[in-house]
């Protein structure tokens, strides 16, 4: 019998009510999630795949909603071969290579260039209008010194936010606002949030790259995006925001939440990383949460998930990092097998434990 080392699954108060009585029924999933991380979802590769799987013949819709990288691949689920969609996301991403003197500039063109090679051109139209797996993304709508291009200027800002956001999380609505963007014609059950200012957009074949790579747009580390089609503003990374999705996914709904992750635990916004804030446990009911265990962490190489300072770590020497990457992704398929014979055996009911 499988014993599930690799694996942690945690479930809201709905959800594992669902899980415990009937095993995790995939029909039930109404949305799927993706969390902000950059190089941490190379993790979730072996999940991936088999999510990918679980989806293709889906007649069902499921909205799908990610900030930054999880935007990315939620933007691969959405197309028509999502798995390959996800193979060349995983591939350009882990190719990317920096010089001396690298500026945000060559930042910016590297993750654009990431973005264009795994979404043609021909495929951004069926991304959008795809009538089950239904794209949705958060970027942020910049206010104040945070709409500025100037390094200090907006370092200022971020450091104005960070120590407001200490006080209370609410104040991030002075410096921010919410961008939803998706087909408005599948209206997502989250539309509705509203704990900060939100403007929802509607996705074209015109705006959706610029959109999409705002989700992404590091602050400091990347330039912003303020010439989306159809769209005022400077925009950047949702992630500051939504961190880790800290969101009303399913108000009113016994539906589920399918959220692989990098963590078992659920960091609101970008400046709660070292503050002990918690999620709004209400937001969480319907929540099932992958991820990978503390053992199977200890296993990787360096005994740490891929993460940005990577890129710094190995400065200069991008074949160490290539390696260490790849045997991540390589590592990570056992995840993917767990999480499916968890499902498949229905022993997720026993292994399942309370968020």
């Amino acid at each position: 019998m499988p014993t599930f080392e690799n694996i942690v699954i945690r479930a809201g108060r709905k959800a594992i009510r669902l899980i415990r009585d009937e095993g995790l029924d995939t029909s039930r999933v109404k949305v799927l999630a993706g969390a902000s991380g950059s190089a941490k979802f190379l993790v979730l590769s072996g999940i991936d795949r088999v999510l990918a799987a679980i989806f293709k013949n889906r007649e069902t819709p499921v909205h799908t909603l990610g900030t930054s990288i999880g935007a990315y691949r939620m933007a691969a689920f959405c197309q028509e071969n999502s798995l390959e969609a996800l193979t060349v996301l995983q591939e350009r991403y882990i190719a990317q290579q920096y010089g001396k003197g690298t500026t945000r500039e060559d930042i910016t063109r590297e993750t654009m260039k990431i973005i264009t090679a795994y979404i043609p051109e021909a495929a951004v139209q069926g991304i959008i209008n795809n009538p089950v797996m239904r794209i949705g993304f958060l970027a942020n709508r910049c206010k104040g010194l945070l709409k500025s291009e100037n390094r200090l200027l907006q370092m200022a800002g971020l450091g104005l936010a960070a120590g407001c956001n200490g006080i209370t999380r609410n104040s991030l609505g002075l410096f921010f606002e919410r961008a939803l963007f998706y087909n408005t014609h599948f209206n997502p059950p989250f539309a509705g949030m509203d704990q900060f200012p939100l403007s929802r957009y509607h996705l074209t074949p015109a705006n959706f790259i610029p959109a999409l790579f705002s989700s992404g747009s590091i602050p400091v580390a990347m330039t912003g995006v303020s010439d989306i089609p159809g769209v005022t503003g400077m925009f950047r990374d949702g992630g500051i925001i939504d961190y880790h999705l800290d969101i009303p996914f399913l108000p009113d709904s016994d539906g589920l939440v399918l959220y692989p992750h990098f963590y078992d635990r659920i960091v609101p916004g970008w400046f709660d990383k070292k503050l002990n804030r918690n999620p709004t446990p209400a937001f969480m009911e319907n929540v099932v949460l992958v991820a990978p265990s503390p053992d199977f962490v200890q296993r990787l190489p360096h005994k740490k998930i891929p993460d940005r300072t990577d890129f710094k770590t190995f400065y200069l020497r991008d074949k160490e990092r290539i390696e260490y990457w790849i045997r991540t992704v390589d590592m990570s398929r056992v995840l993917g097998d767990e999480f499916a014979e968890a499902i498949e055996s229905g022993q997720i009911r026993q292994i399942v434990k309370p968020i």
